[in-house]
């Protein structure tokens, strides 16, 4: 099993999360951001930006959190980007962005929303504790068409159940 760090994301890695995020396995699930967006988000002090790394220090995707000074102590995770799929790096990503959002930031809450299409993230979702809390129903157009955002969250009783199952 890999080891998986989150470390905060630098402006030298900029590009290669830009080419992760226009890869086609990842552009049709997320909307990609500008150089120039990342490199706002890097000076954000509400954003975390994470990159996923191992041990050995090659960089596995990244993560956007937002609403670090949130005063109802919700999180969303706005943004995974994996790089090589079906190695189970998203999994250990989910694993390690729970641990460090409940028990490094002490948030009382962590959501997102997902595409309903995307079913693989949907069920890792589902698998490792999160619930579906609702529909946003074709609030987003893409390539013409109207798609749905499912919205899902676990909270910090949850995630700490789930960890000791």
């Amino acid at each position: 099993m890999i080891d998986m760090l989150l470390c905060k994301t630098q402006l030298t890695d900029v590009d290669e999360i830009v080419a992760m995020e226009t890869h086609h396995e990842n552009s049709p699930f997320i909307f990609p951001n500008t150089k120039e967006e990342h490199r706002n988000l890097l000076h954000d002090d509400t954003i975390d930006h994470l990159l996923l790394k191992s041990s050995k220090n090659e960089i596995l995707g990244f993560v956007i959190l937002a609403g670090l000074k949130d005063k109802n102590h919700s999180i969303e995770l706005r943004r995974i980007v994996i790089k090589n799929k079906g190695k189970g790096f998203g999994r250990l990503a989910i694993k390690k962005i729970k641990e460090y959002c409940f028990e490094v930031l002490n948030c009382h809450r962590l959501w997102l929303d997902v595409l309903e299409k995307n079913q693989r993230a949907k069920h890792l979702y589902e698998t490792e504790g999160f619930q579906k809390e609702g529909t946003l129903r074709e609030c987003i157009v893409i390539d013409n068409n109207f798609e749905n955002l499912l919205l899902m969250a676990i909270l910090a009783n949850e995630y700490t159940a789930h960890k000791n199952e």
